[in-house]
Order: C-alpha cells, then structure tokens, then sequence
C-alpha cells in the first residue's frame, strides 16, 4: 500500500496535467467572484441613481441578480433594507419612488427590442456567413467541374488527333504504296512497250535485210517528184528524212489532211509497208496523189533503200 501510494505521489508530481487544472479551476473562480464583485457595485450605484434605496422582494431578488452569480440569500440584510425603507418612508410621509409600471414596461420593452436587435444581426450575420460558405462551395465545385470537363475536353481532342494522324499516315502510306505500284507498273509497261518496240524494229530491220538497194533506187524515182530523204524539206509532199520510225504527221512546215493529223501512230516498216501498198485504203481521206505499189518486193526494196540512205 506505502508502495503504491509512494508511485502515485510520484506519478502527480511529475505529471504537470493536475497542477494545470487546480492553476486554471482556481483563475476562473477567481474571476468568477470579481465580476460578482462588479455586479453588486453596479447595482448599488444604479439603485442610488433611482433615488433611494429600492424595496426587493422575493421576485425582485430573483431579476436583480443574474442567475450565474446568484447566491443564498441573506435575511439580515434584507431586514436591515427593510428597517431602512421604513424609516425613511416615516421620515418622508411617503414611500421612496419607484418606478412605475409604464416605465417598468417601457424598460422591459426596451431590452426585448435590443434583444431582437440582437438576435436579427446574428441571424443576418449566419445567413450572410452561410451564404458566402454556399458560394464558396459553389464555386469551388463549378471550378472543378469545368476543370474535369476540360480535362476530358483535351482527352478526346488527344484522342481524335491520334486518331487522325493515324488514318493520315495509313493513308499516305497506302497511297504512297499504291504510287509506288503504279510507277513499278509503268516502268513495266514503259519496258514491256521498250521491248516490244525493240522486237517490233528488229523484226522490221530483219525485212529490209533482203532489199534490193539498187531495185529500190529504181523505184525511188516514182516518189522523187514530191519527196527528198537526204534533206529536211518539203517539195510536193513531206520530206522523208528518216521516216523509219517517224511518228506520223509531224514533218515541220507541211500542211497534213486531218485524215493524217488524226492519225496517232509511227511509221514502223510493216506500216510504210502497207501504206505504200494502197494509201487510200490504208488511211482512208488522206490526199496523197499516189495510187500505190502492188509488188511487195518493189515497197521492199525502196524503204531498204530509205534506210540505207538515211542513217
């Protein structure tokens, strides 16, 4: 017992915890007694202020003194109070003034007004502080809404310009694709075209490897009336300057039917070949004054000597 009551002295005196609330329980008594103080000399001068010494009752105790520092009542001085009135109401003929009911009205009136007064600043005040909190809030969840909305706002604006890049750079790479398969064709078709131009003049070549230059010459002078193939100029007809392989119609300074303008082709010797054979039948419209060679040994021999004679 000495033991545990030697640790609980102990534990108060190195604990500041009890001494702190003796400290404060002490200040605030102490206060207590002071306003008490105050109180009573305020109501002291305000009852000389009246004109006399006022006459408490029972009730009157009770108003007089607010009921935090109401204390027990004292008897021998509330007979001393009325020892006094009475004297001085013998003294007078009549009693001390008090105030009259309207007056007390008036009084009471007069508190329940600054009371309302009172009670409308602090609920003004509530309304206005709760208020400003409601605006605050408010505020606070329109600024994060729109925060969160503009957020998403960029999210899909992100998402969509991905996604557009995305179909963007398919599409270039498809349509880069599909060029690139188109000029790889028409490298092909330009080949394939290169080399069937090369077969279609080897084969013609291989033709005019069995002319007559000499039979050709002779009959040469059937054409010469009109024609030349050592010069580019025209005299009756175009000039026939390598003519093998020329397109058609593009001699310059030679007025061409349309027949021949609307012609599209190059006169490779298998086409001279038939031309010469019949002009007329060949391009029909044509103007050409010839009525054409029927030997085709003959149409031979003279394109053999045109290449000859040109190259």
């Amino acid at each position: 017992m000495e033991a545990w009551l030697a640790q609980l002295r102990k534990m108060v005196l190195n604990d500041q915890t009890p001494r702190l609330v003796l400290i404060g329980a002490t200040v605030i008594l102490f206060l207590v007694v002071i306003i008490d103080a105050f109180g009573a000399r305020e109501r002291a001068i305000v009852s000389r202020e009246a004109g006399g010494i006022a006459r408490f009752t029972d009730d009157d105790s009770d108003v007089s003194v607010p009921s935090v520092y109401r204390v027990p009542r004292d008897f021998a001085s509330e007979s001393l109070r009325a020892a006094r009135l009475a004297e001085a109401e013998d003294a007078n003929g009549e009693g001390v003034d008090l105030p009259d009911e309207e007056e007390i009205a008036e009084a009471e009136d007069a508190a329940e007004a600054e009371e309302d007064v009172t009670e409308t600043e602090v609920a003004e005040a509530e309304a206005a502080e709760e208020e400003a909190a409601e605006t605050e809030v408010a505020e606070a969840e329109a600024a994060e809404e729109e925060a969160a909305e503009t957020e998403v706002a960029e999210a899909e604006a992100a998402e969509e310009e991905a996604v557009e890049a995305e179909v963007a750079e398919a599409e270039a790479a498809e349509e880069e694709a599909v060029e690139a398969e188109a000029t790889e064709e028409d490298a092909q078709t330009a080949a394939d075209e290169s080399a069937t131009e090369a077969a279609t003049a080897e084969d013609d070549f291989a033709l005019l490897a069995n002319a007559d230059i000499a039979n050709g010459e002779s009959v040469w002078r059937q054409c010469r009336s009109c024609h030349v193939y050592d010069a580019e100029r025209n005299q009756g007809g175009p000039h026939l300057v390598n003519i093998i392989g020329r397109e058609v119609a593009i001699a310059d300074g030679w007025r061409y039917s349309s027949a021949l303008q609307d012609y599209d082709g190059v006169w490779t010797v298998e086409a001279l070949l038939e031309w010469l054979e019949n002009p007329d039948a060949y391009i029909p419209g044509n103007q050409m004054a010839f009525r054409g060679l029927r030997d085709e040994q003959d149409r031979i021999d003279v394109l053999g000597f045109l290449n000859e004679n040109t190259q």
